[in-house]
């Protein structure tokens, strides 16, 4: 097994799905987390000036959120059995990628009108048409009963975890996927694997 070093912010955001399949996988890793105070003073040395950065053995520097975590996917076995697996994985991830932008958007908005805006048009308009989509996606492999891709999880619920950290936010929206009952028993039910669970027991607590 190769060695791993993952660096990125001291936060969840991009680099959090990698994290999630180490701890998934029971996998060792260094995990660089960089602080915002320390980030200009290191972004010149970074080979695209931005995080995370995954390095294998100490040799290769993958960059690219999306690519790292189709690499560790494929890795780890988080990436289904065969290529119309793999492409269902990655619908699922492209909707649940978009609306964490759109949710990060809405988040670093610095005009708090404007921000009411945006998070009021992700929760009436952007999300629940994704969900809906991803809830009948769902209900198609074992009714829905089992996980988004095959019977294990896959880097589409690692995914969908992530980011249901974001959009079920305490106090704004707690209850955004009480119409949505596949997906709202798959969060808990994968949210419930013993590996995945103890990392987000002992992840460092992080606003982002």
């Amino acid at each position: 097994m190769p060695s791993f070093k993952l660096t990125y912010f001291n936060g969840r955001g991009r680099g959090e799905n990698a994290r999630l399949m180490f701890a998934a996988a029971g996998v060792p890793y260094e995990d660089n987390r960089i602080e915002f105070k320390d980030w200009p003073q290191m972004k010149a040395s970074t080979p695209l000036g931005s995080m995370p950065i995954l390095e294998v053995d100490g040799k290769q520097k993958l960059v690219e959120s999306k690519a790292i975590n189709r690499y560790m996917a494929r890795e780890f076995g988080f990436y289904g059995k065969d290529n119309m697996e793999s492409t269902r994985i990655d619908i699922v991830t492209e909707i649940i990628d978009d609306m964490w932008s759109k949710l990060v958007e809405a988040n670093f908005e610095k005009d708090e009108a404007k921000k009411e805006e945006l998070f009021t048009k992700i929760f009436t308009e952007t999300a629940p048409k994704k969900l809906e989509f991803l809830e009948q996606f769902l209900g198609e492999n074992d009714g829905g009963k089992s996980y988004f891709v095959g019977t294990s999880i896959t880097l589409a619920d690692i995914d969908f975890i992530h980011v249901m950290s974001y959009y079920l936010f305490p106090g704004q929206n707690d209850n955004g996927l009480d119409k949505y009952p596949k997906l709202k028993a798959l969060l808990q039910r994968a949210s419930a694997n013993e590996k995945i669970a103890a990392w987000i027991a002992e992840r460092p607590v992080t606003q982002f």
